[in-house]
């Protein structure tokens, strides 16, 4: 196990992200963004090691200056106790370090030990364990050294992957409920006037992350569960006679031409009869419509270049009767295997 700089522990092994320079200028601004505050209403997280809690299975190394026999390391038991000599059980689970200090001192003063230097640090805060899934480079359960914020959490994790979508989902298992505010929203399964056990909030990630508003930059608390969904890709199919018959994203916001979904195929190959071109598109009752379409036209600027539609299939068929290929034809959705017999 290792640290990989960004509060985190990872079972692991760290390397960089090589994404977007949002990323970049995230790690270098790492320390900056443990302090940024967060929105009204949502705990924030401690502001150093320090200040977590002491729970349970964490491993913690006790040192009692100038007295070896209290000077061991020692696992939290499920009731929050460790076992020390003379002393018996003793509950430390929810302590701070520093309380717990306190609290063995008075214990051990004056029956004991006169004025004890007491020092208790947690070795291993298996306690402080928080998850990431969904579309992240390395997925999995990380331990929190020191603050950790949303984007900390992720850059540790090696940063969004390919697939990521625009929302982060944070499940909060605490029983502290949010208020409903802006920029964190918080979905809640009990009623609005109970204390809720558990809320999830959503964060915009590309408000976060692109546009910088760094009031979304969540602190993560332990026991919390990120996940980061992948987003929802629609497409255009294209198959018969061009150069790279198959699925096309369509970009979403932005629409697509037929124009240049043809060119992002490649074009059509020297066969295509583009004057027997059609397009089928799904209407809202089930049914499909088809569209005869003259590509040629089209292409020479004489012809209507429409807008698509995710999930349109454009037919391109052949002068030399060739077929369609029967692995294009397993990616594509049924409504559409089953109306190619009109073909």
């Amino acid at each position: 196990m290792h640290n990989t700089g960004h509060g985190i522990r990872s079972r692991r092994k760290a390397r960089v992200f090589p994404a977007a320079i949002v990323w970049l200028v995230a790690a270098a601004l790492t320390p900056l963004f443990a302090q940024s505050l967060p929105p009204a209403g949502v705990p924030a997280a401690p502001a150093a090691a320090g200040d977590f809690a002491i729970g349970i299975s964490d491993l913690l190394d006790i040192n009692v200056l100038g007295v070896p026999d209290f000077t061991r390391e020692l696992r939290v038991s499920t009731m929050g106790t460790i076992r020390l000599p003379f002393l018996g059980e003793v509950k430390v689970d929810g302590l701070t370090p520093a309380q717990a200090e306190a609290k063995l001192a008075g214990l051990l003063n004056p029956n004991f030990v006169k004025d004890p230097q007491v020092s208790v640090i947690i070795k291993e805060p298996r306690s402080r364990m928080f998850s990431l899934m969904g579309a992240v480079s390395r997925p999995g359960q990380y331990q929190m050294q020191e603050s950790v914020t949303l984007v900390t959490a992720i850059a540790g994790a090696g940063g969004l992957d390919a697939k990521a979508g625009d929302i982060a989902q944070i499940q909060r298992s605490n029983k502290v409920k949010p208020d409903l505010v802006q920029h964190a929203t918080a979905q809640v399964s009990s009623e609005e006037a109970k204390p809720a056990p558990g809320f999830q909030i959503e964060v915009d990630l590309k408000k976060l992350l692109i546009e910088g508003d760094m009031s979304r930059d969540i602190p993560i608390m332990p026991g919390d569960v990120i996940s980061i969904p992948q987003r929802q890709v629609s497409a255009v199919y294209i198959i018969g006679d061009v150069t790279r018959p198959g699925a096309i994203d369509f970009p979403g916001g932005k629409g697509l031409k037929l124009s240049r979904a043809l060119a992002y195929s490649g074009g059509p190959t020297k066969t295509a009869k583009l004057s027997h071109s059609a397009l089928l598109r799904q209407k809202p009752d089930g049914s499909v419509e088809r569209i005869a379409l003259d590509l040629g036209k089209v292409l020479n600027g004489k012809g209507p270049d429409i807008d698509l539609q995710p999930d349109d299939l454009l037919v391109i068929p052949s002068s030399v009767g060739k077929g369609f290929g029967s692995g294009m034809l397993n990616n594509l959705p049924y409504f559409i295997m089953s109306r190619l017999i009109f073909f």
